[in-house]
């Protein structure tokens, strides 16, 4: 096991390594500037501000992607209940229309019969007319 000296020191950014040659040029401690900022050191983009920018963005592609998911989950819903309506209304229609049907074809099947029962009184007629003419000329 390690000890929590070891692990904590794991855990903080490595320490900046020291250029004799820009040594030269940056200020000594205490000699210039103001008290803090000697003790202020910058953080590099490989240690602990790089790593809060990508937890930053992989927070916010996760919530991109959260945002992106329920926006498309909304519009199936949607698309759902437009399809349901569409598939209701349409029912309601079809029932409509049998009802419509079924009262047209008992008008035609009375309309039929009638002119049915006209079609073979007129038959009738024309069969006694033909029979009158046949009796005669026979007789």
């Amino acid at each position: 096991m390690t000890s929590p000296v070891e692990t904590t020191a794991a855990m903080t950014a490595p320490a900046e390594q020291h250029d004799p040659a820009s040594a030269a040029d940056s200020p000594v401690s205490g000699a210039g500037g103001t008290a803090g900022s000697a003790s202020a050191a910058p953080v590099s983009a490989s240690g602990a501000g790089g790593e809060q920018v990508t937890e930053r963005q992989e927070l916010s592609l996760k919530f991109v992607i959260t945002l992106f998911g329920g926006l498309l989950t909304a519009l199936l819903a949607a698309l759902v209940g437009l399809m349901m309506w569409q598939f209701n209304s349409l029912g309601t229609r079809i029932d409509a229309n049998g009802a419509r049907i079924d009262s047209l074809a008992t008008e035609l099947r009375a309309e039929l019969r009638a002119q049915i029962g006209s079609v073979r009184a007129d038959m009738g007629e024309f069969e006694a007319g033909l029979r009158a003419e046949l009796r005669a000329e026979t007789g």
